[in-house]
């Protein structure tokens, strides 16, 4: 499959711009054009044509880009809750990678916001890189979050409450009712215990109702987790299966 000349203008701008963050309000205000393969030579459009001109030594090396292969998936990738494949796959990738940019630390273990995920499935078949920026079209750092036990377990509380997140090994947590029960590495929470969480830094500034993270020391990665997907699926031994068997997130209401 390629990607059609709209689509890859369109990325062209996300790579462009999508690792910078904005400072302030612009001064100006900018002006978008519709920019398609059906712009002709001698369109009127004279703005237009000229973005065209200006994308088109890029847009071959930009559509080789987004569409190399990274990886072989060989049972589908499907978006669910409380727990899912896609949901499994991503959060184990963003711990391997956590456990990598942060050796000075014990990370106990990964969480992606289920709503950050943005397409219900991966299909079998290659895994190319705008799979990947389908999946995760934000600009999110992955960072540290440290917390307490106490803290840790009502983090969690939140995420049964929301239906179950994307999380990765190391957790498993069971909402009966009102009653939660948490085990992190296998043991059961230590209250005034730190732990480190792997975690966006959207969630860790408090987004999808996450206060409980907001003002809790942070450790930045300097990556987009959208990056660490993309490099770490390229180290897959094998094609991609992952099953989702309801270790990780239960909820027995």
């Amino acid at each position: 499959m390629r990607l059609p000349f709209a689509a890859t203008s369109a990325l062209l701008l996300v790579a462009l711009t999508g690792c910078q963050r904005p400072i302030g309000q612009p001064a100006v205000q900018p002006q978008y054009y519709v920019v398609t393969a059906a712009i002709e030579p001698d369109s009127t459009d004279i703005s237009a044509s000229r973005v065209a001109d200006l994308i088109a030594p890029y847009s071959v090396q930009l559509e080789d880009a987004m569409n190399r292969v990274v990886a072989e998936v060989a049972l589908p990738l499907v978006k669910a809750q409380p727990e899912s494949p896609l949901g499994n796959w991503t959060a184990d990738l963003l711990l391997a990678a956590a456990r990598d940019l942060f050796p000075d630390y014990e990370v106990a273990f990964a969480v992606q916001n289920y709503g950050g995920l943005r397409i219900s499935e991966i299909g079998p078949g290659p895994l190319r890189v705008y799979n990947l920026y389908e999946l995760m079209p934000f600009d999110n750092e992955l960072v540290l979050v440290e917390v307490t036990g106490s803290e840790l377990t009502e983090f969690v509380s939140h995420i049964l409450a929301e239906g179950g997140w994307p999380v990765s090994e190391g957790l498993a947590a069971t909402r009966r009712g009102t009653t939660v029960e948490i085990m992190v590495g296998g043991q059961p929470v230590v209250d005034d215990r730190i732990y480190y969480l792997a975690v966006p830094d959207y969630v860790a500034n408090g987004g999808n109702d996450s206060e409980m993270l907001t003002e809790k020391r942070q450790i930045p990665s300097g990556r987009m987790i959208r990056d660490l997907l993309i490099d770490y699926a390229a180290k897959a031994n094998g094609p991609i299966s992952v099953k989702s068997n309801g270790s990780r997130i239960k909820i027995l209401d």
